[in-house]
């Protein structure tokens, strides 16, 4: 009983004090540490944080992944800005002129970040359509907000270029032409580790076209119209 009356005591002192003490910063770093203070200087070049010991540590906003102000109590994203790097990975789901039900695509892009809101990308990379073809594109984001977890719309639209280079027989000829696709739609945004990761849900339309030639017969267009669900995965860095 008295062992108990002691346990209750030291629990109610504890939680008293804890309730005196006044919230802390907290900056979490991408090497997955956290840091515990007050932050007395945050810029574009570094966070400052004094520790309840007094001692002062100075980091560069590449260190921090995300930080939470006792001023703020929502989480704050110190997502990457300027010049980046994104890899991007999906598929076209949907019927069309395709006998194919899902189309996979491998996008690489350079990525530009504007006020943790505002991105443009410009890439490349390997799609599938009616054949195996090199898209050139760019796209636009917008997040809704800078939270850890926050939704963003997207627009992209490029030219598509076929892999195949042209084919000529003796009495026939294959010429592949620029086609162009264009998309749009939603994602959601949150960072993992030390890199920011999505998922976007949207549409596509995409247009490919090759014409065959049998002389003295009439050439002849075999066009190609995607209408496809687009679901993308992506990390940048």
């Amino acid at each position: 009983m008295k062992q108990l009356l002691i346990f209750f005591l030291v629990l109610l002192f504890n939680s008293g004090y804890l309730q005196g003490q006044k919230p802390l910063d907290t900056l979490y770093m991408k090497d997955g540490s956290m840091v515990y203070g007050r932050i007395v200087e945050k810029s574009k070049d570094r966070f400052l944080i004094k520790t309840v010991e007094g001692f002062r540590f100075g980091f560069t906003p590449d260190q921090v992944e995300r930080y939470v102000s006792r001023n703020s109590p929502k989480e704050v994203i110190h997502g990457p800005e300027g010049l980046g790097f994104t890899i991007q990975s999906g598929m076209l789901i949907g019927s069309g002129n395709d006998v194919i039900f899902l189309l996979p695509s491998f996008t690489p892009m350079l990525t530009y970040t504007i006020n943790k809101f505002h991105s443009i990308s410009v890439g490349t990379g390997v799609e599938i359509h009616d054949d195996l073809m090199l898209p050139v594109f760019a796209d636009y984001k917008i997040n809704f907000s800078k939270n850890r977890l926050t939704p963003f719309y997207y627009l992209k639209g490029g030219v598509l270029f076929y892999l195949e280079s042209d084919k000529k027989g003796d009495y026939w000829n294959i010429d592949y032409r620029p086609g162009y696709t264009f998309g749009t739609g939603m994602g959601l945004s949150w960072p993992f580790s030390k890199y920011d990761s999505y998922i976007m849900l949207g549409y596509r339309y995409s247009f490919t076209k090759h014409i065959e030639q049998s002389p003295p017969n009439p050439a002849f267009s075999d066009i190609h119209k995607i209408n496809r669900l687009d679901i993308t995965f992506g990390f940048k860095f």
